[in-house]
C-alpha cells in the first residue's frame, strides 16, 4: 500500500506542475494568443489535479484503516501482541493449514478463534463462520490488494460501497418523471406534475474459485503455501470481476457489464484505414453525448492497452497528437508508450475489454464513463475448506469467494461506447 500511495502522490505532483504551467501560459500570453484554448487547458489540468487528489486520499484512507487502534485492540483483548497470522511468524503458521485442522487440533482452533477476534478489531464487524467461511488474515489481504488491483483497473475507479448484509437483490429507488415548472400568470394555477417512480433491481452475484491441495503440501511447505494459494485465487477473482463489470451478461448470472447496458450513448467509428487523428473526434463525441444527456461531465476513458498504444503512436500532419508533458497544441498526453490523458480525462488501461467484436471479430471498444454514477458494492473476500471431498486422496479443496452488486444501469446516459470497423486490431 505504501508503494501505491507514493505513486499516487507522484502523479499528483506531476498534475500540479502541469496546472502551474497552464496558469503561467495564461499569465504570459501575448495579445495574439488563443486565450480560450489556454483557459481550456488550464481547466482540464485543474480537473486532473482534483482526480489525483482523490486518488491520494483514497489510498491514505485505506492505509489508515489498516492500522490497529490501541483502544480497539484492548476491546478485543489482544493487547499489543503480534497478529496470530503474519508472514514473518517464526513457526511459519499457516492460515489455510489451521483452517483445515481447526476441528481436530485444539491449538489450531484457538489460533483461528483469536484471528477472528483480531479481524473484528480491523473491521469493527462480526463475521459469522458457521458455514466455514473465514476472512483471511490482514497480511494476506494486503497481498490481495496489491496483486488483484492489476486485474481490476476499471473496478478500482468505481465508487465502493459495502454490500448489505442480507438479500440477493439490492433495490434502488428510481424517479421516472420529475416535477415541472413554468411561468405563472398572476392568479392562475401553478404548474403541477405527478412524480412517478419505480425501482432498479441490482442483483447480487457470486464469484468464486477453488484449488485442490494435498495435505502434504499444506503441512510440510516452508514457507507456508498460503501466500501462493491466496494470490493465485485472488488474481483470478479480481480479473473475473473486472471482466464482468465491462462485458458481463445478466443471462449468465453475471453482472450487467457496460457492454450490455441498454440505451447507452453510442458513437460508431467506421474506417478501413484507421488513424488516431480520425478516432479522436469520436472520443470528443462521447464526451458531449454524456454532457448533453446526463448533464454532468464524464470522468474517465476506459480502453484496451492496444488502443492506447495506437493512439499514442498517432501523428498529425505537423506534430504528435499525444505528447509527454504540457504542450498546449497536443490533444492529450502519453507516458510509457500509452495515451494517459485525452481531452483532459484520465485514460484507464484495461485488458479485460473484449477484442472479438464486429463482423471481423477483431474489434475492441472504448468506453467514456462517469464513474460516480455506477456504484460497486462488495462484501469481504471469504475462504472456506472442504475436507471430505478429496479425503480419499489425502487432499482438501480450498475455495475463495465473495458477493458483489454493480449498479451499471443506474444512469445509462453516463456511459458512451465507441465501436466499429475503425477499432480492428491496430497496426503499427
Amino acid at each position: 500500500m505504501d508503494s501505491k500511495i507514493t505513486e499516487a502522490r507522484k502523479a499528483l505532483e506531476d498534475a500540479e506542475l502541469r496546472m502551474q504551467s497552464a496558469a503561467d501560459a495564461i499569465e504570459l500570453a501575448d495579445e495574439g494568443a488563443d486565450v480560450a484554448a489556454l483557459e481550456s487547458e488550464f481547466d482540464a489540468s485543474v480537473q486532473h489535479v482534483e482526480a489525483r487528489k482523490a486518488s491520494v486520499e483514497r489510498y491514505e484512507k485505506v492505509a489508515e484503516a489498516r492500522k490497529v487502534s490501541p483502544a480497539l485492540v484492548s476491546h478485543a483483548s489482544v493487547g499489543k501482541e503480534e497478529a496470530t497470522y503474519r508472514p514473518d511468524s517464526p513457526d511459519q503458521r499457516s492460515f489455510f493449514r489451521d483452517l483445515v485442522w481447526r476441528k481436530d487440533d485444539t491449538e489450531a482452533n484457538l489460533r483461528m478463534q483469536r484471528h477472528e477476534a483480531e479481524h473484528r478489531v480491523y473491521t469493527d464487524t462480526t463475521t459469522g463462520t458457521s458455514g466455514g467461511g473465514f476472512i483471511p488474515p490482514a497480511y494476506l489481504a494486503d497481498l490481495y490488494v496489491q496483486v488483484a488491483r492489476a486485474g481490476r483497473p476499471f473496478a478500482d475507479i468505481l465508487p465502493s460501497y459495502p454490500l448489505p448484509d442480507t438479500g440477493m437483490v439490492v433495490t434502488i429507488p428510481k424517479e421516472d418523471t420529475g416535477v415541472t415548472v413554468a411561468a405563472q400568470t398572476e392568479g392562475s394555477a401553478v404548474s403541477t406534475t405527478v412524480v412517478t417512480s419505480s425501482q432498479l433491481s441490482v442483483y447480487v452475484r457470486t464469484i468464486a474459485g477453488g484449488q485442490d491441495v494435498t495435505l502434504q503440501l499444506l503441512e510440510r511447505s516452508n514457507p507456508a503455501f498460503d501466500q501462493l494459494i491466496f494470490s493465485d485465487l485472488a488474481l483470478a477473482h479480481a480479473t473475473e470481476l473486472d471482466r464482468q463489470l465491462i462485458r458481463g451478461a445478466a443471462a449468465s448470472k453475471e453482472h450487467v457489464g457496460l457492454h450490455n447496458v441498454a440505451s447507452v450513448n453510442t458513437s460508431t467509428y467506421t474506417d478501413a484505414s484507421p488513424t488516431a487523428a480520425e478516432l479522436l473526434p469520436k472520443i470528443y463525441d462521447c464526451v458531449q453525448l454524456i454532457m448533453s444527456n446526463r448533464y454532468l461531465p464524464p470522468t474517465h476513458i476506459v480502453m484496451h492497452p492496444r488502443r492506447a498504444a495506437f493512439l499514442a503512436a498517432g501523428l498529425s500532419s505537423t506534430f504528435p497528437l499525444f505528447q509527454q508533458g504540457g504542450l498546449f497544441q497536443a490533444a492529450g498526453t502519453q507516458d510509457g508508450g500509452m495515451a494517459g490523458v485525452i481531452c483532459g480525462l484520465p485514460v484507464v488501461l484495461d485488458a479485460n475489454i473484449g477484442t472479438t467484436y464486429g463482423a471481423s471479430t477483431t474489434q475492441d471498444e472504448i468506453f467514456v464513463v462517469r464513474a460516480p454514477d455506477m456504484p460497486l458494492m462488495e462484501g469481504p473476500i471469504r475462504t472456506r475448506v472442504m475436507e471430505q471431498v478429496l479425503s480419499g486422496d489425502l487432499a482438501v479443496r480450498l475455495q475463495l469467494f465473495n458477493y458483489s452488486a454493480f449498479a451499471s444501469e443506474r444512469y445509462a446516459k453516463a456511459i458512451a461506447i465507441i465501436s466499429g470497423t475503425g477499432l480492428v486490431t491496430p497496426t503499427f
